[in-house]
């Protein structure tokens, strides 16, 4: 479905004040994004998983994306065991490119990003992720359901950039708009 990636640049974008070279998101997050993401998360509904990643795969195809692998958000061991799926990871499968679900771990286990400012979002995930295979080179897409400050995707892209990642680009089902308070 061309066209459907949201127009203009959120205003940390604009400033260049994120790591990452690209983002993108479907939606902006409202209470219908809510839902599918709610429904998604915790209603044992990982079919919408499928239909998140079918509305991404055109945006990734026609907005200038060129990475070369799709590397889903990690969700720490115990979070992901407890839920039975990392719902980025079930997005990445649908976007026509090779998952590297290995290629990064979440080491720290952090306390919900539920309600904390961008402040303490970024120092809550201080040293959360670690690079895992070598990355020299490659241009990385980042994929995850939510994009709310930029915090998650920031730690991630120093992770890789450190690592050697030539690009790092950033794939949501939705954006939390500017000015609105976090998820």
């Amino acid at each position: 479905m061309p066209g459907v990636a949201i127009e203009g640049l959120c205003g940390r974008c604009r400033t260049g004040e994120n790591r990452f070279d690209l983002a993108r998101s479907a939606v902006l997050f409202n209470e219908s994004a809510r839902e599918i993401v709610h429904h998604l998360k915790y209603s044992d509904r990982v079919s919408l998983a499928g239909s998140v990643g079918r509305l991404l795969r055109p945006i990734r195809e026609q907005d200038g994306f060129s990475a070369e692998c799709a590397v889903p958000v990690p969700l720490h061991r115990l979070r992901e065991r407890e839920r039975g799926f990392n719902q980025a990871a079930l997005i990445a499968r649908e976007l026509g490119l090779p998952v590297e679900a290995g290629l990064l771990r979440r080491r720290k286990k952090t306390t919900s990003q539920t309600g904390l400012s961008r402040a303490e979002r970024t120092k809550n995930l201080a040293s959360a992720f670690e690079l895992l295979s070598g990355v020299k080179g490659m241009k990385v897409l980042l994929v995850d359901d939510v994009l709310t400050t930029g915090a998650t995707m920031n730690e991630l892209t120093k992770v890789l950039k450190r690592g050697g990642a030539a690009r790092v680009e950033v794939l949501t089902f939705a954006r939390v708009p500017d000015g609105l308070s976090p998820l």
